[in-house]
């Protein structure tokens, strides 16, 4: 059994790229992806060991939404005209470029016409704006579950261990298969992807831990404005802009609610900046400790697929709060380069 996998979207929304992303090395030629490449040619099909994946022309400026819809109607019908279940379109992979400000009516209709198969992936996450991602989050969730819209980076290798997963799953429903024979697929996907998983999963956590000591080196310098409660806007900005950051990176479209609750931690946050705007002689080092907690219980919660409790969040954030009383943050902002490059990012996230 080989699942087949149908990956498509408009022109430029990283379609090849990702194919390249998700299988091994020498599958997708570099020369496969050209920048400000108009199209693929046709259909191509690159054949690993455990899928297809089936790369399809990109939406041409132009062509309508109708046109695009029937032409990949057409290549899931015609790949079953021999009646054989080996050809039948497991999975579509409707890929967005996350910098897009708003869903356009294009892609209402797609996901209206391949809802049961379709997992919205969001690329490019390295390249997001906050508002114009929340924007783009918002509307796709009036159309297609939470759980299918899937964020992910090429570049960095973050989101592709959650794409794979959700893409199982839904192969699996697919499959019509004895128990055996599909635990027999199950075993050859987890195979191939074991190496590829732990390499990501290696700069995933890589990826978190840099945006959780920017965070609080953030927050350290924040809390240096010398009047009470001045900083606490900031901080709670500072906050959610790293949790934000944080679910990108595992590859969650993060809604405002999970944000307020992990900026929450059951209260020890908010009582946190509280103390740090009233005690001048700490703030720096009660504000970046505080940070440091939120963003260890955040963390934790999406590795866990977003199912710790409050209680486990509240654990988690006072170990990594406790964690940070070791670390020397004013030190460690002093050192950082390019300080101005994040407070630009913060200022425009605000």
């Amino acid at each position: 059994m080989k699942a087949n996998i149908l990956v498509c979207g408009k022109i430029g929304a990283g379609k090849t790229s990702l194919i390249k992303a998700v299988t091994q090395l020498d599958t997708v030629p570099d020369s496969a992806i050209i920048v400000n490449r108009l199209k693929t040619d046709g259909f191509d099909i690159y054949e690993t060991d455990i899928a297809n994946f089936i790369d399809a022309d990109g939406m041409e400026s132009g062509q309508t939404i109708n046109d695009y819809i029937e032409f990949i109607k057409e290549k899931m019908i015609n790949r079953l005209n021999n009646a054989s279940v080996e050809n039948l379109i497991h999975n579509v992979w409707f890929c967005i470029d996350s910098s897009d400000e708003q869903i356009q009516s294009s892609d209402v209709n797609f996901l209206k016409v391949l809802d049961d198969k379709v997992l919205v992936v969001l690329t490019k996450y390295e390249k997001m704006q906050k508002n114009q991602f929340d924007n783009l989050v918002k509307d796709l969730e009036e159309l297609i579950s939470q759980e299918r819209i899937i964020v992910v980076s090429n570049v960095k290798k973050t989101g592709l261990e959650k794409l794979l997963d959700k893409a199982l799953h839904l192969i699996e429903q697919c499959m019509n298969g004895s128990k055996e024979e599909i635990q027999s697929f199950t075993n050859c996907w987890d195979n191939y992807y074991s190496k590829m998983i732990n390499r990501w999963k290696e700069k995933t956590n890589a990826e978190a831990d840099e945006c959780i000591k920017w965070g609080a080196c953030r927050a350290a310098t924040i809390a240096i404005v010398p009047l009470p409660l001045a900083d606490l806007g900031p901080l709670i900005v500072n906050e959610a802009y790293m949790i934000h950051k944080l679910a990108g990176i595992y590859g969650y479209a993060a809604d405002k609610s999970i944000i307020a609750m992990l900026g929450g931690v059951a209260g020890g946050s908010f009582a946190g900046k509280l103390l740090a705007s009233f005690l001048p002689g700490l703030k720096s080092a009660i504000a970046a400790g505080v940070t440091y907690g939120v963003g260890k219980a955040a963390k934790a919660y999406f590795e866990s697929d977003m199912s710790l409790d409050i209680n486990m969040l509240k654990e988690k954030f006072k170990l990594g709060e406790k964690e940070s009383k070791t670390t020397d943050w004013e030190k460690i902002r002093l050192l950082i380069k390019n300080y101005s490059k994040a407070a630009v990012e913060l200022i425009n996230f605000e």
